[in-house]
């Protein structure tokens, strides 16, 4: 009995090794098969790297937002200068693989419901995958200042020092010239000179009105049209912060004008 089942643990061993045999010589026939595909496929390896990026950087920026946001401009313009260099990198017409780069973008699009961005243009494109369209004039103001970068032909390494040289991306897309003062530094340069100037002091039943102790030295913004005979009718007067800062901008532009 011994020797019978010794027998057939030997023969069972050697069926066993036959199956590893074969196993072994069919992994390694497939494995040099399995090596060509990959190295003959550039078109996956460049369209996922891509899509790679474009997770990366849309990862970044869902975090930028949900800490730093509101206190970092400096994150906000790095994510634009990487923004710049993807631009780049999918317009560089000297590189063999542009086409599947640019295949991984459109994939990349589809793959997050973006379809419909297909017909709008690449800088358009990058910024809403990036930044996704959580407030949508925010990110109207990053295709601006994106715009202007590629219109500019910036250095990449010097996209973050520009954009503060602005002012902001905000500033960027008004159009506003680096070095150029804004609307309220105009209106602060200008502030003192003219609560120090009066040229008259109005006081009636109406004013009367308006007046609140808690207010004493404050300004206000008023509405006065020039009648027939040279005096001013006040015609009305508010508290708002934005129309005094437009007054105080436009008398700083005619003070500057007289000057010129």
């Amino acid at each position: 009995m011994s020797t019978t089942i010794n027998a057939a643990l030997a023969n069972t061993d050697s069926n066993a090794t036959d199956v590893i045999n074969v196993a072994t010589e069919t992994t390694v026939a497939v494995q040099p098969a399995a090596n060509e595909a990959a190295v003959a496929a550039p078109s996956v390896k460049f369209s996922e790297g891509i899509r790679t990026r474009l997770t990366g950087l849309a990862n970044e920026a869902a975090d930028w937002e949900s800490t730093v946001y509101t206190t970092a401009n400096e994150g906000l313009y790095m994510l634009i200068q990487q923004c710049y260099q993807l631009y780049k990198d999918l317009t560089n017409t000297a590189d063999v693989n542009l086409k599947y780069k640019k295949q991984g973008l459109a994939d990349y699009l589809a793959m997050n419901g973006m379809s419909a961005y297909e017909s709008k243009s690449l800088p358009q494109k990058i910024i809403r995958c990036v930044f996704g369209d959580r407030d949508r004039r925010r990110i109207s103001t990053y295709n601006v200042a994106l715009r202007v970068i590629i219109a500019q032909n910036w250095a990449v390494a010097d996209v973050p020092a520009k954009i503060a040289e602005y002012g902001g991306v905000q500033e960027m897309s008004l159009g506003r010239k680096p070095g150029e003062l804004t609307a309220k530094e105009k209106a602060g340069s200008v502030a003192s000179a003219v609560q120090a100037t009066e040229l008259a002091r109005v006081k009636t039943a109406d004013t009367d009105r308006l007046a609140n102790p808690e207010k004493v030295g404050d300004k206000f913004a008023a509405v006065l049209t020039l009648e027939q005979d040279g005096s001013f009718s006040i015609n009305c007067i508010v508290e708002s912060n934005a129309a005094i800062t437009a007054a105080l901008a436009s008398f700083y532009t005619a003070q500057k004008a007289a000057q010129s």
